[in-house]
């Protein structure tokens, strides 16, 4: 009836005005008011018919209801599922034999202290007395009464248990390298198959404490499948199987250095590739540590100890070779570094031109600005003419083509490079760095020589030129900039030095490297030598020697400066590492510096920074000075707790 009384309305109403319509179009006014009376009569009749009918069905549900009031309560109050009633402040008003049953209070916030009169509706999960409930609410309205929320659980303790023996009995595959196996094969001092042995022996009693299981499926290659459940336990003894593969007797210097990848994943063999990404990563890293790959996130163990500079030289020359293939085969070469680039950044940059000029290629260094420690070389390039060969950004991108080749040197982060559209332009990658992996690497590339074992960009560039070709002839200037990036980065041959970085500044040297320029590159102006000894003088120092300071807001150059600051600070007995802050209108960025006895790149790493155990950095962006202070000193508290011997 009710639907039929809408249509007669929409029918009258439509009738009316079409008429009245008609009329005024006719211009017979007084015929359009009399049409549009009727219709407002017509409409005022049906509306209140409409309420008529609606008034008489609420009359009829409501006797249905009275007549079955009883029947609704004992329902209400014998089913099974807990309900109740409650207002907005938590007060219970009324409860059914199962609800009483699970809880006798008075307030329901002491079963469910979430429980939000503000929010009411929200669904919530609770523990009570054992078991898991979903608590469900329902708003009931009443006229001119106060509201209440109809609240019923429904018991998920059995779903729940399923769900938890599924997450705890997940298989989470782990990867094993034994860092230094080939090292240890080739040293004839140590017993290389008792050390082995001895490797294997712990990987075992580890699977059995956790029950998992193990297979060694290479030389110095292990796979071991544990319960989700062990994880948590593995992580509470920060991977301990690290420290234990130390403390073997190799009978010599030579210490076992493993490296561990974990894969988290509800799936088994996504597990498993995520373990062998991490693995990747450890290794990219410098190894010896663990890396646990949860979904998109990174954990990191371990990597705190200072690796032995040795290494084998097949990479370099494999790498040199498939280098000049691809230049060969492929357009122009376009290199660039880090933003506030340096002259380990500059002197590869120069190496690897080199490179591609022998080839015939054309090359050019990509660079955003000029800073003072990198002045003195730019000039000297501009001098000589070849400054149509440093471009910019802009510039470069619009010279790039798809057969163009990116050679990206001491960085790998996409982040920290100079233009990180550039990546995004070419299929044509290659990746040049010595700083240890972050999680945020640049993972398409399609050649990469990653060495954390060496001590500078520069260093890894000298010998791609020896192995590049038969007749590569570096200038003398080019040679003297290589030279000067390998000294920055040692700190004038203190730190993170081999035998290779001696063999490689000696290549320089036999080629026209001039002691002299690489002194004058690295001569700093009145000022800023003025403004680093303040800094200097500001210092905090802690009591584990670590010293903090911070360069004034906007200085001239201040990320440099601070790097400066951080190399000064440690030249003063009883500090072993230093962080300076530099705050610009953008970020902040934190220099850090140490002798090898406190990890910097762990403390930065927290920072989303990275670099060496010995030299790191790390941009905050959207804080200030003081806000930036606060989260190192919180990564350091939790650096010197996790590391008290330190």
């Amino acid at each position: 009836m009710k639907q039929y009384s809408g249509i007669l309305i929409a029918f009258g109403t439509v009738l009316a005005l079409g008429a009245g319509a008609i009329a005024l179009f006719a211009k017979q006014y007084t015929v359009a008011l009399i049409v549009f009376a009727v219709g407002l009569v017509w409409l005022g009749v049906m509306a209140g018919l409409l309420y008529r009918i609606a008034k008489k069905q609420q009359a009829r549900m409501d006797r249905v209801f009275r007549e079955n009031d009883g029947a609704v309560l004992s329902l209400a109050q014998n089913v099974s599922i807990p309900c109740a009633i409650v207002d907005l402040s938590g007060r219970i008003t009324w409860r059914n034999n199962a609800f009483a049953g699970v809880f006798d209070g008075s307030n329901i916030h002491e079963a469910v202290p979430e429980f939000d009169g503000e929010h009411p509706i929200r669904t919530l999960q609770i523990d009570h007395n054992g078991s898991n409930y979903q608590v469900m609410n329902m708003l009931v309205k009443r006229e001119n009464e106060k509201k209440l929320v109809f609240q019923y659980w429904i018991d998920r303790t059995e779903a729940a248990h399923y769900q938890r023996l599924y997450t705890e009995q997940r298989p989470y595959v782990a990867m094993i390298f034994v860092d230094n196996y080939e090292e240890l094969l080739s040293d004839t001092q140590i017993h290389s198959t008792a050390v082995l042995a001895e490797v294997e022996r712990l990987i075992a009693d580890l699977s059995k404490r956790l029950g998992g299981i193990y297979r060694r499926y290479d030389n110095g290659r292990f796979i071991l499948v544990v319960e989700a459940k062990q994880m948590q336990q593995l992580e509470q003894e920060k991977f301990s199987l690290l420290e234990q593969a130390h403390r073997i007797d190799t009978g010599s210097s030579s210490a076992v250095s493993l490296s561990i990848g974990f894969g988290i994943a509800p799936r088994l063999s996504q597990s498993e590739q995520d373990a062998r990404r991490a693995m990747e990563l450890a290794l990219g890293r410098g190894g010896d540590q663990v890396v646990v790959k949860d979904g998109t996130d990174y954990r990191f163990y371990g990597g705190k100890r200072q690796h032995d500079p040795r290494q084998s030289r097949v990479k370099a020359r494999l790498f040199s070779k498939a280098l000049f293939q691809l230049f060969e085969n492929s357009g122009d070469v376009f290199i660039m570094g880090h933003r506030n680039s340096d002259m380990d950044c500059i002197g590869a940059a120069l190496g690897v031109m080199t490179c591609a000029n022998h080839v015939g290629t054309h090359a050019y260094i990509v660079l955003d600005a000029v800073n003072t420690t990198i002045e003195d070389a730019i000039h000297t390039l501009e001098r000589s003419g070849a400054s149509s060969l440093i471009i910019r950004p802009d510039q470069a991108a619009d010279m790039m083509k798809e057969d163009s080749v990116l050679v990206v040197v001491d960085t790998q982060r996409a982040s920290n490079t100079v233009a990180p559209e550039l990546l995004k332009m070419t299929e044509h990658i290659v990746l040049i760095d010595h700083h240890r992996r972050n999680a945020d690497y640049i993972d398409n590339a399609t050649l990469h020589y990653l060495e954390t074992r060496a001590s500078s960009a520069s260093e890894m560039v000298t010998e791609v030129m020896q192995y590049f070709a038969d007749n590569v002839k570096p200038s003398a200037f080019t040679c003297s900039a290589l030279l000067a990036g390998i000294t920055v980065d040692t700190k004038q041959f203190a730190f993170n030095v081999g035998s290779r970085t001696f063999d490689a500044a000696g290549y320089l040297r036999r080629n026209g490297a001039d002691l002299s320029s690489v002194k004058q590159m690295f001569q700093n102006d009145y000022d800023s030598y003025v403004r680093c000894a303040n800094v200097v003088e500001q210092a905090k120092i802690r009591k584990s020697g670590i010293a903090i300071s911070v360069v004034e807001k906007n200085a001239p150059d201040g990320q440099l400066l601070a790097a400066q600051a951080a190399d000064e600070l440690l030249g003063i007995r009883g500090i072993y590492a230093a962080f300076v802050l530099a705050e610009t209108d953008e970020q902040v960025a934190i220099s850090g510096r140490s002798y090898g006895q406190i990890n910097v790149q762990i403390v930065l790493e927290r920072l989303g920074g990275g670099g060496h155990l010995t030299m790191a950095g790390a941009q905050l962006r959207g804080v200030d000075t003081r806000e930036a202070m606060r989260r190192l000193e919180e990564a350091i508290d939790w650096y010197e707790q996790e590391n008290p011997e330190k």
